[in-house]
């Protein structure tokens, strides 16, 4: 792959009611794009929010051409929205990168140099002491049972980054937040290669998350039951 071409990313970035921090996440992630001399397009999938967030996003897009927002009409979740990037993204690599801020921009020192030596980048937590030690605890046993089901040694696995072209032509069953489980488990399953990376987490000042809420867990659970069956239980090959 020509290195030029092969430098190049489609930054994801689901938006919801994240006025306060969206310009300030952009910001950092293109610094680091530049930085690392990539090129890159950012989609923003504002996910109706109720403040400012649309606004926002419009005008960041009117100052940068490799900027597209997209208003969905009603809130639709981070895995729909992963999945709409993803079939609108034309770089070599894709990643979805979160509004809220909480990257700490030196992680892209680690990931965006690994891009080129796999097919898929995973990212663990280095500093996992700022997260609330319930976050801790339920990441833990959402890694321990993945590992667990499929056979991998991962340390983490809900930040990840993707070979562009072979995401587009694998199955996507699911467009909840469990979409990131599906993805992982297609791409390590069919035996493309990966490495993992740190990043570092900023702690969060106020309010909490909402990824870990009951229908994610839900969704995660089926989908992990259904990509068991299919793989463990039925022997399905998958080839990407």
């Amino acid at each position: 792959m020509d290195s030029a071409v092969a430098r190049s990313i489609s930054v994801i970035m689901s938006a919801y009611n994240e006025a306060e921090r969206i310009e300030s996440a952009v910001k950092s992630v293109k610094e680091k794009l530049k930085e690392h001399n990539f090129d890159y397009e950012i989609l923003i999938f504002n996910d109706a929010s109720t403040d400012e967030t649309g606004k926002i996003a419009d005008k960041l897009a009117v100052k940068d051409s490799k900027i597209r927002v997209f208003h969905n009409p009603k809130n639709m979740n981070l895995g729909y929205n992963i999945s709409q990037g993803i079939a609108m993204a034309t770089k070599t690599y894709w990643g979805s990168v979160p509004c809220h801020g909480l990257i700490a921009p030196e992680s892209f020192d680690y990931i965006l140099p690994a891009l080129e030596r796999a097919d898929v980048v995973v990212a663990y937590i280095a500093n996992p002491k700022v997260r609330p030690l319930s976050r801790r605890i339920i990441s833990w046993v959402n890694t321990a049972i993945l590992n667990l089901l499929f056979g991998f040694g991962l340390k983490y696995y809900h930040f990840n980054f993707y070979r562009t072209d072979l995401s587009k032509r694998l199955p996507k069953s699911t467009q909840s937040y469990a979409l990131m489980v599906e993805l992982l488990v297609y791409f390590l399953a069919s035996g493309a290669s990966y490495i993992e990376v740190p990043f570092f987490r900023i702690e969060r000042g106020a309010g909490e998350s909402k990824a870990m809420r009951l229908r994610n867990i839900i969704e995660i659970l089926k989908t992990y039951s259904h990509l068991f069956w299919r793989i463990k239980m039925m022997g399905e090959k998958i080839k990407i």
